[in-house]
């Protein structure tokens, strides 16, 4: 078997991107539909449950200047190329201290991940780092961030001097939310709930360094190997960089290659997620052949 293989490279992926990954993987050979191909996992025991909690992580309570809302006006704006709107937003992740908190800086064209930083406090450090591996990356990219869009809450880390200081000497133009309204800022705060609802970044069990190494793990998968429907089955660097190859499909589809092994992407108990879905499938084809 070749890519998707390793248990750390999309452990809690939807089913939605299994669907598109299967496709890609098996080539012609997959011909469920992605209802069907649903149901399969439903009736396997192969979704995932959700668990939620979120501790409040801004705080808009501040003397600092609080920019207008450049992105939530009457006719809503849109990103026409990489480098136009940049969407920021601070989750919170477990670890065994406690919590450590993520800054993710996520380019709103593309939906790359362009800059992230776990610190252990919500002191703007975390916030700074992330905003300066941001510009590295466009930088490293080619991509121009003159007058760039900066859309962000109102909490103090995003209003301080020293973050807005950064985002002037870059010319870019700074917005904010002007409410409480998660919709305000909704793709910063999916990028949140994708990362943590994806991958295992956040438990009481791994330390600080795990928790940052965790990190890193997942958005260089988010950035490289996650299809998504918006993109058109595309990868967020796919976008940026059409050739660019996903790690868990071997290069020209269908099987074969030498990507990672898909059977080990995925671990539920016992076997693999590609030995569950091929005895889910088998064992759906051999009841469709009984009514035939």
């Amino acid at each position: 078997m070749s890519a998707l293989a390793h248990k750390d490279n999309l452990p809690k992926a939807g089913f939605r991107e299994l669907f598109l990954l299967c496709k890609q993987y098996f080539g012609e050979k997959f011909t469920i539909g992605r209802d069907r191909f649903c149901a399969l996992l439903r009736a396997n025991d192969l979704m995932l449950r959700k668990r939620r909690y979120r501790p409040r992580t801004t705080n808009s309570n501040h003397p600092y200047h609080k920019y207008n809302d450049l992105l939530n006006t009457e006719l809503k704006y849109e990103p026409q190329r990489p480098g136009d709107l940049v969407v920021a937003d601070i989750t919170y992740i477990a670890y065994r201290g406690g919590f450590a908190y993520l800054s993710l800086l996520t380019d709103a064209f593309s939906r790359c991940i362009v800059g992230h930083c776990l610190h252990p406090t919500l002191e703007v450090e975390g916030c700074v780092r992330a905003l300066n591996q941001a510009f590295d990356f466009f930088k490293q990219h080619n991509i121009d961030t003159h007058n760039m869009i900066h859309h962000s809450d109102r909490g103090v880390q995003y209003a301080s001097a020293r973050y807005t200081d950064l985002l002037r000497a870059q010319h870019c133009r700074i917005s904010m939310t002007q409410t409480g309204d998660p919709l305000h800022n909704a793709l910063a705060e999916r990028m949140n709930n994708t990362l943590k609802n994806s991958w295992y970044i956040s438990s009481e069990e791994q330390t600080f360094e795990e928790a940052t190494e965790a990190v890193a793990r997942a958005v260089e998968m988010y950035n490289t190997a996650r299809p998504h429907q918006s993109l058109g089955g595309k990868t967020p660097l796919q976008l940026l960089i059409p050739d660019a190859p996903n790690p868990l499909v071997p290069s020209g589809g269908g099987s074969g290659g030498a990507a990672v092994p898909l059977g080990k992407a995925m671990h539920l108990g016992k076997g693999t997620f590609l030995e569950h879905l091929t005895e889910a499938l088998r064992q759906d084809d051999s009841q469709t052949k009984s009514y035939l």
